[in-house]
């Protein structure tokens, strides 16, 4: 995998679906990894090259059945030092297949297949899309899709190899060899597929998508700050739409709608639509949808983000979400960080991260940190030493003393990685955005001048946690007069009276982070016992109400 000043473990594509007025281009599978091997690099030891894997139906849905595909692509995350040109050869087979099951053979593996392009192909010096038109066009029926490819050059060849993005979820998903004087006729089984593109012409006249949500995943009531919502829409269609109504609505724990109208929107153009402010009534998980009428493609008529209206943390991340990618330094060190900048002055006292999956990461030291706009750090955290445990799960870094910060100042807040020579690793959870909003910066461990993130590393699971009092009134003594829960801190067993509710009662537990731990419960007794030996150790939420009245209760575990 390249390797660059910021190391990251999977590099994001910039446009899964690309739309003009006259082609479609599909992105599949999604890359989500990097390959220097299972494509044409450039280099002399890969004078030639075959491959071959299956792109499955599930990662196809946006090309209609009975489609005529009409070019064929790849995607360089970073090219060869000089271009390399040589002769490719492209082979297609419609199959039901959902695993590749045609064994490492080349001779088998073509047995059956289309040759849809024999031609030139120059491996770039650069990041971009490759596109080739297809000599023989390929009809897609509307299940998964075997490509292989056959590679030849005569050089002058490269140094540096091309890197490609790639997709590494479907295990023995590729099959490739290379050798730098013969065509290999047996090939090896790998996970790493490279990312395709496939071309065909736009069928639709009228198709509008929502690409994206850009808001918080979790809300700091403490700031008492309204926030904003807008939403990324883009015309794929053929020809320029007019009166595209954009609806945005909120369930969960807080309510909220708002729709807008754009006037007209140009084939293949896209617009952000700015929604009113959402202010949270409510402690709790949101699922927030923004949606446009029904057209030709109802699979991208609507998009969903998970919000938390939490008391003290605040993120651009979905809350809750899975951070299926890793970023980090490898085997340096560094920090990287992301800006808060609020127009009320605050208290920032630490610093909620993601720790990504990867074993590697276990036994290495991190560290939350705050920095100024310069880069200087304004607060650091103790150490953590990662376990087992921590993997995938979200850490909480307390500042030693809780950091005053005036209204519209800028910081940044984000993890330290100390180094580790022997074993790289990339300790901060990610998951893929390709219309990232969220800007990202690294300095070195010891702070100084801010370096901007140029490549898409997706949304970093990053969060401020801030001191205050809780803008929702939510503590340990509200409506005392009506509920009293104990012991608290409590450890297998929480108790509940009732005083003055009438009728039956909703339980719900959150975390923190606004996240349910503990599912609704329905009671009709004036007190009850509720189990909470499932919870780890720290602060939680009781949600109790009825059909009049609503209280948030906190409390502890300690065990």
């Amino acid at each position: 995998m390249k390797k660059t000043t910021l190391l990251f473990v999977f590099a994001i594509l910039a446009v899964q679906f690309a739309f003009g007025q006259v082609n479609n281009v599909v992105s599949a599978p999604i890359g989500t990894t990097t390959t220097q091997v299972r494509a044409p690099n450039g280099l002399s030891t890969y004078a030639f090259l075959r491959a071959s894997s299956i792109v499955l139906a599930s990662e196809l849905t946006s090309i209609p059945a009975a489609t005529s595909l009409n070019s064929f692509g790849l995607i360089t995350t970073a090219g060869s030092d000089v271009p390399v040109t040589g002769t490719l050869t492209v082979y297609m087979q419609n199959s039901a297949d959902v695993t590749f099951t045609k064994g490492t053979s080349w001779a088998t593996i073509i047995t059956g297949m289309t040759q849809v392009y024999s031609g030139s192909y120059t491996i770039p010096a650069s990041a971009t899309n490759i596109d080739l038109t297809l000599t023989t066009p390929f009809t897609y029926t509307g299940g998964s899709v075997y490509v292989a490819y056959d590679f030849s050059s005569a050089g002058p060849y490269s140094t540096t190899p091309a890197t490609y993005s790639a997709n590494n979820s479907l295990a023995g998903g590729c099959v490739s060899a290379n050798s730098a004087t013969v065509a290999p006729t047996t090939l090896g089984s790998t996970a790493f597929r490279p990312a395709m593109r496939f071309g065909f012409p736009n069928p639709y006249s009228n198709d509008v998508s929502v690409e994206t949500i850009n808001t918080l995943g979790n809300v700091a009531t403490t700031l008492g700050l309204p926030v904003p919502v807008s939403a990324l829409i883009r015309n794929k269609s053929n020809t320029t739409l007019t009166n595209i109504n954009v609806s945005a609505n909120m369930t969960g724990a807080n309510s909220y709608a708002d729709s807008q109208n754009i006037a007209s929107l140009a084939a293949g153009a896209s617009t952000t639509v700015n929604f009113a402010n959402w202010t949270p009534t409510a402690l709790g998980a949101n699922v927030l949808s923004v949606t446009v009428p029904a057209d030709q493609l109802g699979s991208n008529n609507a998009f969903n983000f998970n919000i938390a209206a939490t008391c003290f943390t605040s993120g651009a991340a979905q809350n809750p979400v899975t951070y299926s990618g890793s970023v980090g330094f490898n085997t340096g060190s560094g920090i990287i960080a992301t800006p808060i900048q609020n127009s009320v002055a605050s208290s920032i006292s630490g610093a909620n991260v993601a720790i990504s999956l990867p074993v590697q990461s276990v036994g290495n030291n991190v560290f939350g940190v705050l920095l100024n706009n310069a880069g200087a750090i304004l607060a650091q955290s103790p150490n953590l030493t990662i376990a087992n445990g921590d993997l995938g799960t979200i850490k909480t870094f307390t500042f030693p003393t809780p950091v005053s910060v005036a209204a519209n100042q800028l910081v940044y807040v984000g993890l330290g990685q100390s180094a580790n020579a022997t074993t790289g690793y990339f300790p901060v959870g990610a998951y893929p955005n390709p219309n990232l909003t969220t800007p990202y910066y690294t300095t070195a461990i010891t702070g100084g001048a801010l370096a901007l993130v140029a490549t898409n590393l997706g949304q970093l699971g990053i969060e401020a946690n801030f001191s205050g009092s809780c803008s929702l009134s939510i503590d340990e003594v509200a409506f005392r007069d009506k509920l009293i829960i104990y012991p608290n801190p409590a450890n297998n067993i929480l108790n509940i009276k009732f005083g003055s509710f009438r009728d039956s009662v909703n339980l719900e537990v959150y975390n923190t982070l606004g996240q349910i731990v503990l599912p609704a419960q329905k009671v009709f007794n004036d007190t009850y016992e509720l189990n909470v030996s499932s919870l780890n150790k720290g602060v939680y939420f009781l949600k109790v109400s009825n059909n009049k009245e609503m209280s948030n209760l906190k409390f502890t575990i300690e065990r």
